[in-house]
Formats: C-alpha cells, sequence, structure tokens
C-alpha cells in the first residue's frame, strides 16, 4: 500500500512537471522579445537578426515605413515566430550594374521600389551605393517565412543583447568599409573616365587639319612661319592648325598651306619679268664699253706705230699721260660703282632673323643673345643689317620717320609712351602682332598689341 501510494504520488509530479515544462516550453516559443536600441541599430539588421521581416518589426512598433528610423535607447517589440512553413524563393531576374546605374534607376526601369530591391539583394536599408560589375536581383519573391501561431512576449537575456550589440557594430563597420571602397572604387573610375576623355581631346586637337585647296611648302634657311604665311597670304595661325609643329622649323620640313591667296611662284616669274629689261640695258652698256675697250686699242696700237718714227722723250710723255688718263678714268668708274649701291636690306629677312631669337630671356641691359632688354634686341637686329639706330629706347625714337601706328608696314619700330619719352620698343611682323623683348621674367616672343596698343611707330631711314 505504501508503495503504491509513493508510485502514485511520482505519477502525478511527473505529470505536472510535464504539463509545467510544455507550458514553459510554449511560453518561450511564443513570446515576443524586447530589444534596446544601441548605436548603429537599423530595423533591417534587427530583422536578420531576429529572423522576422521589416514591416512586422515596423508595424508592431508603429515605426515610418518611409524612413525606417529608430532611436538609440528606443525599447522595440520584435515578433517572434512558434511553428514556421518553409522558406519559399520565386525565380528572380538579375541584371548586371552598369556605369550610371542607381537603385532608383533600376527601380524604377523593373516597376519595382528601392525598398524591394535592397530586400531583394540583402542591402542595408540605408544603403545607396552600388558598383559597376555587380549583379543586382530586380524581381521574384524576398525569402519569407510564414508565422502560424500567436505571438508572445519574453525578455532577451543580458548576454543575447550584447552579443547583438557586437554583432551590430560589426556589420556598422563593415558597411563603413564596404561604403569606403564603393567609394574609392567610384572616384577611380571618374578619373580613369576624366583621363579617357582628356585622351580623347588631346588626340582630337593633335590630328592637323587639311583643306581642299591646300599646297605643301619645303621649308628652306631663314624661313620662319611668318614669312611663309606672308608669301602665301594666311596667317600664322592656320600654319598651325594645318601642321603639327615643334618649338622651330627644320629646314627641309613638308609644311602644308591651307587655302593659299598667293602664288610665291607666279611673283617670283613677275619680278624676273621686270628685271629682264634691265638685264638687257646692262648688257647693251656692257657691249658699249667693250667696244669703245676695242677702239681705245687699236688707237693705241697707231699710236705705237707712230711712236716709233718718233724720239723717245715723246713717247714717255705720251705714255705717261696716258697711263694718268686711265687711273683717273678708273678712280672715276669706282666712285661712280660706290655710289650706284646704295644701303639697303630685306624685309623678310629682317623679319626672319628678329624671329630665330625667340626664348632668349629678357635681361636688363642686356644686348646678345645671350639675354636681351627691349632695345637691346632692336639694336642687335637692325645692326646685323647695316642700320645703326641707337642703344636706347630715346634714341630708337628718333632713328627714323614718325609715323601713326594705322601706317606702320612690317619691320617699323613700334614704339609705347609718349613721343620723346618712349619706355618700351618692338618690331612690327604686320597685322597685330610684333616681336619684343617683353619684361623680367619673359623671353623674346610674338605678341598680340589688341590689348596693348602702342603709341606710335617709326620707319627707319
Amino acid at each position: 500500500m505504501k508503495d503504491l501510494n509513493n508510485t502514485t504520488k511520482k505519477i502525478l509530479f511527473g505529470t505536472v512537471g510535464a504539463a509545467g515544462l510544455f507550458l514553459a516550453s510554449s511560453a518561450s516559443v511564443n513570446a515576443d522579445t524586447t530589444h534596446h536600441v544601441v548605436k548603429n541599430d537599423t530595423v533591417w539588421d534587427l530583422s536578420q537578426k531576429y529572423g522576422v521581416s521589416i514591416q512586422s518589426i515596423e508595424q508592431l512598433n508603429k515605426i515610418n515605413t518611409d524612413t525606417h528610423l529608430i532611436r538609440e535607447g528606443q525599447t522595440l517589440t520584435i515578433p517572434t515566430t512558434g511553428k514556421t512553413a518553409a522558406k519559399t524563393v520565386t525565380k528572380t531576374s538579375q541584371v548586371t550594374v552598369k556605369a550610371g546605374d542607381t537603385l532608383w534607376a533600376l527601380a524604377q526601369k523593373y516597376g519595382t521600389t528601392v525598398e524591394k530591391l535592397r530586400q531583394l539583394n540583402g542591402l542595408a536599408s540605408d544603403a545607396y551605393l552600388i558598383h559597376v560589375g555587380d549583379v543586382i536581383k530586380v524581381d521574384g519573391q524576398v525569402t519569407t517565412t510564414t508565422t502560424t501561431n500567436a505571438q508572445a512576449t519574453s525578455t532577451v537575456s543580458s548576454e543575447a543583447s550584447q552579443t547583438s550589440q557586437a554583432a551590430a557594430t560589426a556589420s556598422s563597420e563593415a558597411s563603413q568599409t564596404s561604403q569606403a571602397t564603393a567609394t574609392a572604387s567610384s572616384e577611380a573610375n571618374q578619373t580613369s573616365q576624366a583621363a579617357a576623355t582628356a585622351s580623347s581631346e588631346a588626340s582630337q586637337a593633335a590630328t592637323p587639319y587639311v583643306a581642299a585647296n591646300h599646297v605643301t611648302y619645303t621649308v628652306q634657311a631663314g624661313d620662319s612661319l611668318y614669312t611663309i604665311a606672308q608669301k602665301y597670304g594666311v596667317t600664322v595661325d592656320s600654319l598651325r592648325q594645318a601642321n603639327t609643329l615643334g618649338a622651330t622649323l627644320q629646314v627641309g620640313q613638308s609644311l602644308t598651306v591651307n587655302d593659299p591667296t598667293k602664288n610665291p611662284q607666279a611673283s617670283v616669274a613677275a619680278s624676273q619679268a621686270e628685271q629682264t629689261p634691265a638685264q638687257t640695258t646692262t648688257t647693251s652698256q656692257a657691249t658699249q664699253a667693250t667696244q669703245t675697250t676695242q677702239a681705245a686699242t687699236t688707237t693705241n696700237q697707231v699710236a705705237q706705230t707712230t711712236s716709233q718714227t718718233t724720239s723717245q722723250p715723246a713717247a714717255q710723255t705720251q705714255t705717261s699721260q696716258a697711263s694718268q688718263t686711265t687711273q683717273t678714268s678708273q678712280q672715276t668708274q669706282a666712285s661712280q660703282a660706290q655710289v650706284a649701291t646704295p644701303s639697303s636690306y630685306s624685309v623678310s629677312a629682317l623679319l626672319s632673323y628678329a624671329q630665330t631669337f625667340t626664348g632668349v630671356p629678357y635681361v636688363l641691359g642686356g644686348t646678345t643673345p645671350a639675354g636681351f632688354d627691349c632695345s637691346g634686341f632692336t639694336q642687335y637686329v637692325f645692326n646685323h643689317f647695316g642700320k645703326n639706330i641707337g642703344r636706347t629706347t630715346y634714341q630708337q625714337q628718333y632713328a627714323g620717320t614718325k609715323l601713326a601706328v594705322s601706317s606702320a608696314q612690317p619691320g617699323d619700330l613700334l614704339f609705347w609712351g609718349a613721343y620723346g619719352s618712349a619706355y618700351h620698343v618692338g618690331i612690327y611682323l604686320g597685322g597685330s602682332s610684333y616681336i619684343a623683348a617683353p619684361e623680367p621674367g619673359e623671353s623674346v616672343s610674338v605678341k598680340s598689341f589688341t590689348y596693348y596698343q602702342p603709341s606710335f611707330a617709326v620707319h627707319v631711314n
């Protein structure tokens, strides 16, 4: 009987214990969880941690479904599931991200939302960056779980909370690292695109333009872009556009001249035609001189024959007189030759010579190719052609005829400052161009006076 009572008690306690265990288990399974929001927590992180949907957390806690914002220190109720249905995933369409794609652009293109794309691809709720080459799901059903049992509440243990905080911090750091990598990749991609664009523009700029109407010119000694442009009636800029030019021209280099308005060969032929009458006149004069010489020789021979019949002193006297006459004639002819050859120079040669000093540095007081100041440069160029125009700007303004700038011709001097107190000088090239040694820190170069108008010009006499 005692044994029966003991057995009955054991069965009763076992039954009660089992029932209590069942109830405790049921409460544990069906109870909701509360979570205290820590720094860097997001609704998406919590949905992943607790295996529930973002919508269920937001609906239960009345969170704005547009902003998804939660606050640090906020207590959230996390719905838990009892019995869950099998996960279901439908077939999903995928696209490869191209340059210029964004989550918003893909959502618009495929008739979905940015939030749906984040859910399909496991992206953070505040993620916006995607990378070229990434494969993005744009259609299908998010992996979900179906809740079948009633929800209950329970308290998350302190250890679980600490683990959650550590996981959230690690997730945040990983997200920041990913974003930094994405930013660096984006910047590198933009730099590459900018370099490609610059290379393309440089390639286009380096391609010479050749017109349908063009000629080819071979550079000769003493040539410059300016003199070639003058020969063919074109501009220096058009020569630069038609040719890939270095710092200097090389003798023998071939240049393309687009749309020439002058024909240098025709000009040379016309010049030769003008010189032909002068050459004919010279030839005629030479013939006459030869005939005169022959006549003089004949006369001399007659004189010599006659002298044979006269006394020796008379012959000596006649010979001396003839010699003096010849010397006087020679001196007269030499004097006439000197007067007939005036001092002159070629303007084109002067301009070409001046441009050979392009790049010589400005040196105050400089008068040699080692360094020029403005008047030292003009003095050096004109001295080369036998023209002494003086050393200083003050002296050079009186070296010829004063002109208005509008009347200046290539080769004339241009001055800045009032007549009598000019402070700068250069050599006029034509149009609005001149060449000069400008100022300290610069070098001899071709300039435009469009924005630096000279005061007057001087034609060197």
